[in-house]
């Protein structure tokens, strides 16, 4: 993503902060570009040298199927979103997420019509602990980690793939002509 407001990068910031103090080993990469807002990107880049925080890295740009393999999780920390291709990416690498409570994250992690498990923690927006306390959750228990990326992987294989958004595509296109009077050929 991008390091704007938007993305709330300075609650990410403070809640790893809280979350490392419980488990040193962690470590954040802020993936993206911070070219869209110079002034939020310095103010994030201030807090990290301010409050001492060891291991954060913001990459950049970056191809992030370089570093899929090497994450245990993927955060998003949006004030806003719609339907996160962050979140469907990472599902297909078999990495589980925690999210904000915003746009369709909550039907991403849950599900909406399967029955494949939890392949995340949803989170509120701009609540510092309940994103830290999540963030220790996962880095303390690998097996609710390694069974959430399977359970979000199922999820994006089974609703997500570009044919599933084809046919649902050619159906509103079909229903629409219809609804017209118009012909559609499918």
């Amino acid at each position: 993503f991008r390091v704007t407001p938007i993305k709330d990068v300075k609650t990410l910031i403070q809640a790893f902060a809280f979350a490392k103090e419980k488990e040193p080993r962690l470590k954040l990469w802020i993936m993206g570009p911070w070219d869209n807002d110079d002034g939020y990107a310095q103010e994030c880049f201030d807090m990290v040298g301010i409050m001492g925080i060891a291991d954060v890295i913001f990459t950049g740009k970056i191809d992030v199927l370089e570093y899929y393999g090497k994450m245990d999780l993927m955060i998003l920390t949006s004030i806003s979103e719609g339907q996160p291709l962050t979140i469907l990416e990472s599902y297909a690498a078999h990495v589980p997420v925690i999210a904000t409570d915003v746009g369709n994250c909550s039907g991403l992690i849950y599900g909406e019509k399967d029955d494949f498990g939890p392949a995340g923690i949803l989170t509120h927006i701009m609540n510092v602990e309940e994103i830290a306390q999540a963030m220790v959750d996962m880095a303390r228990n690998e097996a609710m980690r390694l069974r959430m990326g399977e359970s979000g992987y199922k999820r994006v294989m089974s609703a997500y793939r570009i044919e599933h958004m084809r046919a649902t595509y050619r159906k509103i296109y079909g229903e629409f002509a219809d609804s017209c009077g118009a012909g559609y050929e499918i």
